[in-house]
């Protein structure tokens, strides 16, 4: 998605007029995976959820200064956190796995009888459909906050004098933090990582990664690479994981052309990465999640935050 067609969207939420609207809460466990629990909300009078959807487009697309304007360009989910950048994690060619479906499942069984006042809310869901191109698409707006708050030093007028205002209200914040367009999506800023629990999810990628690594015996110390690979933050690398780098690097060829371009040794029978030193190791480690790259102007091995495509 370009951010043009981010762009659209927010300027056609005004056009959908069939919004509900979803209080929610969440919980991550290696035993149950992830759950979510919803509840429905109605606003009242209905002409308050046109004025809320209008303010949330107003604020990302609106004439002055708009928080779209922050952003550069959209790429694939790769662990990075550039506040510029819209991540992206699509079912065709995301390198992490999430639970997208856990997640429509809470929706779609959302409580309307619980009180809402007393659940342990983390964020709340927009949930409508939007017409792009002619073609309908749903969508789903996230605020990761907890709606439900309790106004401190805030004071209600009555009988000429101002009380405290003691009861909980709901508040729902115009500030969108994942935005999903069909089963595509999008970070528009680092906190909706918790929502899909990212940190596993890197994590059992990072894994997976090490024990494939152990069975193509291409590094000298297994347990070196390993513990470096799974400490720190080397975990959050894997999320750009490149699987064709690695298959590449079954060449003996590839292997040495990797030494000699990203000062990675090799043992003395040029067979393995020598992976004795843990410098080495996270050498390794870069090159296979797209953190080394080498400039072709000054020919030396660099460090980057991030990559993308070449676009002329």
């Amino acid at each position: 998605m370009s951010l043009e067609l981010v762009k659209e969207i927010f300027q056609n939420l005004p056009n959908c007029k069939n919004w509900s609207t979803h209080l929610l809460s969440f919980k991550h466990s290696i035993r149950n995976g992830s759950i979510y629990n919803c509840r429905r909300i109605e606003l009242e009078p209905s002409s308050e959820m046109d004025k809320l959807i209008q303010s949330i487009s107003d604020l990302y697309v609106g004439e002055d200064k708009h928080r779209l304007s922050k952003y550069i360009d959209v790429r694939e989910y790769d662990g990075t956190c550039s506040g510029t950048t819209i991540y992206k994690i699509s079912e065709s060619s995301s390198k992490v796995e999430i639970d997208l479906d856990a997640l429509f499942k809470g929706i779609a069984d959302s409580d309307t009888e619980s009180d809402p006042l007393e659940m342990r809310l983390q964020a709340y869901i927009l949930c409508g459909c939007i017409k792009i191109n002619n073609e309908e698409h749903r969508l789903k707006l996230i605020s990761m906050n907890n709606p439900i708050t309790t106004l401190n030093n805030r004071f209600r007028h009555n009988k000429g004098k101002f009380w405290a205002i003691s009861k909980k209200v709901l508040h729902l914040r115009t500030i969108m933090n994942v935005l999903i367009y069909d089963r595509t999506v999008y970070f528009l800023d680092m906190s909706g990582e918790t929502l899909f629990n990212m940190e596993r999810a890197y994590k059992l990628k990072c894994s997976e990664v090490v024990n494939e690594i152990d069975t193509m015996n291409i590094v000298s110390d297994i347990e070196v690479f390993k513990n470096t690979a799974t400490a720190g933050a080397n975990p959050r690398r894997f999320a750009a994981f490149s699987k064709s780098k690695l298959q590449l690097l079954k060449k003996k060829k590839n292997r040495e052309k990797a030494a000699k371009y990203f000062n990675i040794p090799l043992t003395d029978d040029k067979e393995q990465f020598n992976t004795t030193e843990k410098v080495d190791a996270e050498n390794l480690v870069k090159l296979l999640c797209g953190k080394a790259m080498w400039d072709i102007m000054e020919e030396v091995p660099v460090e980057v935050d991030g990559s993308k495509s070449w676009t002329r």
